[in-house]
């Protein structure tokens, strides 16, 4: 929303300044910082308020909270929550028609420089999914979905890098920060998060086609319905049942679920409070679900604001959701194993299932993890001790063997199971590893 009024009121004088007080001590990191300007393609200037003191100032007591402020440097106005476009750009356009009245406006251009976006076959990619032969990837940086072969030999690319939304064939279609996949068939499933819609991709014929969302963001409380019709709110993962489309949809704090038969997209778990309440399915409650899992008749959600794992069980009888590690609190993160809440976590956005287990993309702690579905043990595998900054490598550098407490990942994001492998999307080090279960040995799969 911020991004369209900026391009409506590019010739007038006006600038968006981003204010970022963190919640995660992740968020903290500059750097990390830059990597999500660049990532999201942010184009105004942002402040790391890391130690919260703008936030104090400003009496900010919620994410996000929008301030308005005139020529001379007066508050005119506040408010928190997500508001609506029409009637924040109607303020701003008065108040720019009473700075012009006053004679207070400058409208000499500011000397802003975007971060560039990384060179390389792949940036800032998202999720990672293997079928059968056949690993794809979301290379969510360039806007594109990566179809390589078991290698990891590149073999079909889909979407325009320049981004967008519109159906078409192979790069001719836009994407706009593609992250879940899922396959049935021929039939890839593409969650395109910037376009708050659900896209399909014909493997045989190469064309996209749009199966839900308008390309604006919904509101909250919707029930859904049809689904070229219904808008919706930052799809971020997909898991296929056999007959309908899992959705966690991260914005609205649910999960949904689409039926090809009907062509309908429906709510399937989820008040859209946003917080950890476990219960059947419909009185449940989810913060920014960010990746899906299914075994068997239940689905593992990692919920990544509560940093925890999550599940929903009999998904085609009287689905219940539970809470399988984590502490389940929007405050309550950290970096320590052990069972049930009293693991904790930072914001894990990547799940896969293989051999009985849970693999966990544990982003914010540049780790990753193993949950047992049935005692909720978590075990760190791999990473932490901080991130891994490819920058910070000579060029030539072997990869040495991940294991617990050594930095092996920047902010991974996504994460597939193969037998004997984990696939994990490196995010920051814009690469996707391949990491042996056995010892750890890691390799650069793509990128």
């Amino acid at each position: 929303m911020l991004a369209a009024i900026e391009k409506e009121l590019e010739q007038e004088a006006f600038v968006a300044i981003g204010v970022h007080s963190p919640k995660f001590p992740n968020e903290r990191d500059a750097d990390a910082v830059r990597d999500a300007v660049r990532r999201y393609g942010v184009t105004h200037p942002v402040v790391v308020d890391s130690g919260m003191r703008i936030w104090q100032e400003f009496g900010v007591s919620a994410w996000p909270t929008l301030v308005l402020i005139d020529a001379r440097g007066y508050v005119v106005g506040a408010g928190s929550g997500e508001p609506d476009k029409a009637t924040l750009l109607r303020a701003i356009r008065g108040v720019l028609d009473n700075d012009a009245h006053e004679g207070h406006l400058d409208a000499k251009p500011l000397p802003l420089i975007p971060e560039p976006v990384p060179p390389g076959s792949l940036a800032y990619p998202g999720k990672v999914i293997t079928a059968g032969d056949m690993v794809v990837i979301a290379d969510t940086g360039h806007n594109q979905v990566v179809v390589c072969d078991s290698a990891g030999t590149e073999g079909q690319r889909y979407g325009n890098p320049e981004g967008g939304f519109s159906d078409g064939e192979g790069t001719d279609a836009r994407f706009r920060h593609p992250n879940g996949l899922a396959v049935n068939g021929d039939v890839l499933f593409v969650a395109d998060t910037g376009n708050h819609a659900i896209r399909e991709i014909d493997l045989g014929s190469g064309v996209v086609k749009t199966l839900a969302g308008t390309g604006e963001k919904g509101h909250g409380g919707s029930p859904g319905g049809p689904g070229m019709l219904t808008p919706l709110r930052s799809p971020w993962d997909l898991a296929w049942d056999g007959t309908r489309l899992l959705i966690a949809m991260a914005g609205a704090h649910q999960i949904w679920a689409y039926q090809p038969s009907s062509g309908l997209v429906l709510v399937l778990a989820g008040t859209g409070m946003e917080r950890r309440v476990d219960g059947s399915a419909m009185r449940a409650a989810f913060a920014q679900p960010s990746g899906l899992a299914l075994v068997g008749d239940s689905l593992f959600i990692a919920d990544s604001e509560v940093s925890s794992i999550r599940a929903i069980d009999a998904l085609h009888a009287e689905p219940t959701a539970r809470t399988v590690c984590g502490s389940g609190d929007l405050f309550g993160f950290g970096d320590e194993d052990g069972i049930g809440e009293r693991a904790l976590l930072q914001h894990p956005i990547g799940i896969a299932a293989g051999d009985g287990m849970l693999y966990v993309a544990d982003t914010f702690n540049h780790k990753i993890r193993r949950v047992d579905p049935r005692t909720g043990e978590c075990v760190t595998l791999f990473g932490g001790g901080g991130p891994e900054r490819l920058p910070e490598l000579v060029p030539g550098h072997a990869l040495t063997d991940a294991a617990p407490g050594v930095p092996a990942f920047h902010e991974p994001e996504g994460i597939a199971w193969r037998d004997g492998e984990l696939l994990v999307a490196d995010t920051n080090n814009h690469r996707v590893l391949s990491i042996s279960l056995d010892g750890g040995s890691r390799r650069v799969f793509f990128g």
